[in-house]
Formats: C-alpha cells, sequence, structure tokens
C-alpha cells in the first residue's frame, strides 16, 4: 500500500515502528523480560526481513555467522581471481561485521550504567537510520 509514498519509503515505516517498540521495551518491567524478550525478537524479525542487501550483497542485519561465512568466501574468492569487486565485496561484509562488533560491546559498556534503558540507544541508532534514508543517491545521466 505504501509503494506509491513519495515523501517516505516504506521501509522508514518500518525503522519507525522498531523504534517505537524498543522504546517501549525500556518501560517494561523486569518481571516481564519474556514480554520484552519477544517485542525485541518480533523487532529483529521486521530488521532482517526488511533490510536483506548492502550494496546488492544479501547480509543479515541482527546476527553475525552468515556475514563473516560471506566475507570469507568472498575474500577467498578474491585470492584465486584477484577480482577487485569481490574483494570490494569481501570488505563489504567485514565492514557490517565490525560495526556489528563496535555495537555489541558499546552496549555492553553502556547496560552497566543505564541498565534496562541501554535499550533507548538503539531506538537512537535507528532514528539516525532513518533520517539518512532521506538523502538521495546521485545518480550519472546515461548515455
Amino acid at each position: 500500500k505504501f509503494q506509491r509514498v513519495q515523501q517516505i519509503h516504506w521501509r522508514q515505516l518500518v525503522l519507525i515502528i522498531e523504534i517505537f517498540l524498543l522504546l517501549f521495551v525500556g518501560f517494561i518491567p523486569e518481571n516481564l523480560n519474556m514480554l520484552a524478550n519477544a517485542v525485541v525478537s518480533f523487532s529483529c524479525a521486521m530488521q532482517v526481513q526488511t533490510f536483506r542487501k548492502v550494496n546488492g550483497y544479501a547480509f543479515a542485519s541482527t546476527m553475525c555467522i552468515g556475514n563473516i561465512r560471506s566475507g570469507m568466501e568472498s575474500l577467498c574468492v578474491f585470492g584465486r581471481t584477484r577480482d577487485k569487486h569481490i574483494l570490494f565485496k569481501s570488505l563489504c561484509y567485514f565492514a557490517i561485521i565490525v560495526m556489528f562488533a563496535f555495537g555489541a560491546g558499546l552496549g555492553s559498556g553502556l547496560i552497566s550504567t543505564f541498565k534496562f534503558y541501554t535499550i533507548w540507544f538503539s531506538s537512537i541508532l535507528l532514528f539516525v537510520s532513518f533520517l539518512f534514508m532521506f538523502i538521495k543517491e546521485e545518480t550519472s545521466p546515461r548515455m
């Protein structure tokens, strides 16, 4: 239904829903951890389903193992072929992995200070991603 909307992309709507879900989780009391876990899992499922590719390469946005496998596979193929496009592909995967590790480390460090409210930092980062999606890519005219 939202494919024809020009001002906002349907993926941005998914991000807005995720932002509110994760904000909500920060308010859930500790005795309802199962509910919080279910809401975060639902948010992760939305994330995985909505964001499947980076630079045309399939990736997993909420887990690392598949990205490590794809990055190493591309690196091995580059080792045999010396194809720079394949090297770029492997570097994309490794950049995703580094960002994932950075986020996990940051979250781990923040949780001792902010406790259950640490999840709100995820909402902030999702909001930044939401804003980035308003930036239009420049396309060169075809000849």
